[in-house]
């Protein structure tokens, strides 16, 4: 086939062009395989430090041995230059009138509050009333109103103001072949020294679950979900939590006795929990910042350490280098994804070919207080870049009086797609091939006669 001088350098441009495209087609890192292939994998465990320690061929992960705030870092057993970090920071109470997701202009506390039952339920129905008298019923709502919002809890509890107890690690058998399939342990919130949280103590959990074999859990015939070998799972457990909300029926029902002309309705459920965690990443050298964060030392958190570039969230990728939490508001996940039904956000580093990741199914879980499954809730959960840090909000709908029970996962994974994920070695061998072809239009330039590709004539 001959190809006249332009026609050489249209195909070097378009060789050009594709050269991000061929890249990000070569193999990454086996860690999904490595995940998802084996049905066992040996675990080697045990006190490291201040830390409790376990580790496979695929990844090694510690967490604090002696309770403390939970912390779980993690990182590819053959390269631990990244670590990869998630922290949690508490619980938040939020309204959902407006949004189902979390963000922090409609936190549950007294102002926010006041100002939504004010101006959307008892505003509107003031223009029933004769002018004379509209103010002064007005005043009477919002007295009364105001001294039971006197009576709700800060909408944030963090993890930090309690102490938290290790249960555990303890090794769980296979029933039929007697191997262990995981190792089982728990934190617990044991106390909270803050008077208006009593009520949380014991009722936080997070129960953990470290697999070496490969396992499908069913809670039902209708919900599944495998986890692999070599990864956490991780269950947060609330119960008997008390709801700001619902502290306001009373304020409801005396509504209705004094003030059923108005017709006031209010829908005191419209509220939910978000579990803050935050995703950071670590160099092996600033396991020292970790250990302090862990004991309340605070002069150097994980956070303040982080390197983390970005995150990809459901395959878009999010750069968490600046701060938006200042001028921005958190951002809604679409949380059904390819992943089986899960959402994934999974560390997204330039330089490396594996990552770890976090993720979730779709819905959590209500107990009764006999343990067993009364029903379902769909989750929600949304986001904001921190400063080399992301802040995630894995967000709960009002559940009243039960249990809810929901399950992430974290592990390891091969690295996400993202731009400019190209060797060194591959992008060499490219750039060699351009030079190749650019060399025969010089020929041809030279010579004036058109070329086979195959062979110059």
């Amino acid at each position: 086939m001959k190809i006249n001088k332009n026609g050489i350098l249209a195909l070097s441009l378009a060789f050009l062009m594709v050269l991000p495209t061929i890249a990000l087609t070569m193999p990454l890192a086996k860690a999904d395989a490595e995940a998802e292939g084996p049905q066992k994998l040996p675990v080697e465990h045990g006190p490291w430090g201040v830390w409790y320690k376990f580790e496979t061929s695929l990844m090694t992960l510690i967490f604090p041995s002696g309770g403390k705030k939970p912390m779980f870092l993690w990182w590819y057993t053959n390269d631990n230059s990244t670590i990869y970090v998630v922290k949690f920071q508490g619980i938040i109470e939020y309204l959902t009138f407006d949004l189902q997701h979390y963000d922090r202009r409609y936190q549950a506390n007294s102002t926010i509050i006041q100002h939504i039952i004010e101006k959307r339920f008892v505003e509107p129905k003031m223009g029933r009333l004769k002018q004379n008298v509209r103010e002064q019923v007005r005043q009477a709502i919002i007295s009364k109103l105001i001294a039971k919002l006197l009576g709700l809890h800060s909408p944030y509890l963090s993890f930090s103001s309690g102490n938290w107890t290790l249960e555990g690690p303890m090794p769980v058998t296979n029933v039929t072949s007697g191997d262990v399939s995981y190792w089982s342990f728990n934190f617990t919130l044991t106390n909270v020294s803050r008077p208006e949280f009593k009520f949380s103590e014991n009722n936080i959990q997070i129960r953990c679950r470290f697999y070496a074999a490969t396992t499908t859990e069913t809670p039902d015939p209708e919900h599944s979900y495998t986890v692999a070998a070599g990864q956490l799972k991780f269950d947060f457990v609330i119960s008997h939590w008390e709801w700001n909300m619902d502290k306001l029926q009373s304020f409801v029902d005396w509504l209705n006795e004094n003030h059923r002309d108005l017709n006031i309705t209010i829908p005191t459920y419209k509220t939910g929990l978000a579990l803050w965690i935050n995703l950071a990443s670590i160099k092996v050298e600033d396991l020292a910042s970790a250990k302090n964060d862990v004991q309340g030392q605070y002069q150097e958190t994980v956070e303040t350490k982080s390197k983390m570039q970005g995150a990809a969230i459901n395959d878009e990728y999010c750069p968490v280098s600046a701060n938006k939490t200042k001028n921005e508001y958190e951002r809604q996940i679409q949380v059904t994804s390819r992943f089986k039904n899960r959402t994934r956000i999974q560390y997204a580093n330039k330089e490396e070919n594996v990552s770890g990741f976090l993720e979730f199914v779709p819905w959590a879980r209500l107990l009764n207080e006999t343990g067993d499954t009364v029903d379902y809730v769909n989750v929600t959960a949304s986001y904001i870049a921190a400063g080399a840090h992301l802040r995630l909000f894995i967000c709960y709908p009002y559940f009243g009086n039960y249990t809810l029970e929901h399950d992430p996962t974290i592990g390891i994974a091969s690295a996400p797609l993202i731009p400019m994920l190209i060797t060194p070695t591959f992008m060499a061998i490219l750039i060699g091939a351009t030079i190749v072809i650019a060399i025969a239009v010089v020929v041809v330039r030279l010579r004036k006669k058109p070329i086979n590709i195959v062979g110059i004539r």
